[in-house]
Formats: structure tokens, sequence, C-alpha cells
């Protein structure tokens, strides 16, 4: 098994872990880095592996430093399954819709500025429209429940106490010796 620590690494945001076994490949956590520019500039860059190779992505919670860039997952070629407690199911189809917004307005704000000096206009980070597409990968998994992702991977949300939904995350690996 391979972990690789993509996202919170020497800074409190963009929750992201990238786990590779022999047969599976999953994500747990796919945050959006914010705080100071240069942690929101890696909002901007390529994910470090191919979206559309990833089968799971185990959400903890919804806040947007741990679900924040799955629009951009998204469009980048994911297709497989989000899975989250209901409860952070719920609140994704209206944070991430937020959060869509929000980038949308932030991008209009910054051309104006830009179409005044000359600059060519910026793209959103994601738009609503992708933020929409995003949510038909997502979920709803039951606390305590263990679910088996097949390929030697089985996985349990429990109650983390964090916010509404938040949940630690067991996972049991099984690969061939």
């Amino acid at each position: 098994m391979k972990i690789t620590f993509v996202g919170a690494t020497r800074i409190v945001t963009g929750s992201c872990f990238h786990i590779q076994t022999g047969k599976s490949n999953l994500l747990i956590d796919c945050g959006l880095f914010q705080g100071a520019r240069e942690h929101e500039q890696k909002n901007a860059e390529p994910f470090p592996f191919k979206p559309s190779e990833v089968d799971y992505l185990l959400l903890t919670h919804a806040h947007l430093d741990h679900s924040g860039l799955i629009p951009k997952l998204a469009t980048k070629g994911f297709r497989g399954k989000i899975l989250a407690t209901k409860a952070t199911v719920e609140l994704c189809n209206v944070m991430l819709l937020d959060s869509a917004h929000i980038h949308e307005r932030e991008a209009e704000w910054q051309n104006k500025k830009r179409m005044r000096a000359g600059k060519p206009p910026l793209q959103p980070l994601y738009t609503t429209e992708e933020a929409t597409y995003s949510l038909q990968f997502l979920q709803g998994i039951n606390y305590n429940e263990i679910v088996d992702l097949e390929n030697g991977v089985k996985v349990r949300f429990q109650d983390a106490g964090h916010i509404l939904g938040s949940a630690s995350l067991e996972l049991w690996v099984k690969e061939d010796a």
C-alpha cells in the first residue's frame, strides 16, 4: 500500500490523501486550499494523480477544506463513487454550489480589473454547473456500517463529533502477500 499526502501537509487546509493498493485507488478528502494567496494558488495546480483512475473518494465531512475540490476532480475525469455520511452529502449539496457561486463572482470581479489593465480574463476554479455535475457521484452511508469497496478494502464511518455528518474513517485493507 502506498499513501501520498496531497494536501494538509505543513498547513491545515486542502485535506487530501491518495491511497493506492494493488487493486484499489482511493482518496480520503479532496479539499480546497484556503487562506494565504500562496495556499489558494495550489487549487489551480493539476492533481498529482489521474482523477479518472480513482475508484472512490471517502469524504470525512463537508467543510470546504475537505470537500471543496470535488467539482474540479469531477471535471478532470473522476467517475468513481464519493462515499460520505448522509448528513455530509446533504451539506455538500448546499456548500459546493455556494462555493461555485463565490468562485464565479470572484472571477467576475477580478476580470473587471483585468480588462481595465488589458489582461486576459480568468476562469473561475469551477462553476455552478460543474459543482452540480459533481454532486451525482455522492452516496450517503450510515454511521457504523461496514462498506465493502471490493478489491480488498472495507470502510466504516464513525461519528467524529466535529460538525453535522463528520466521520472518522476506519479502513481495512487486504493485499496479496
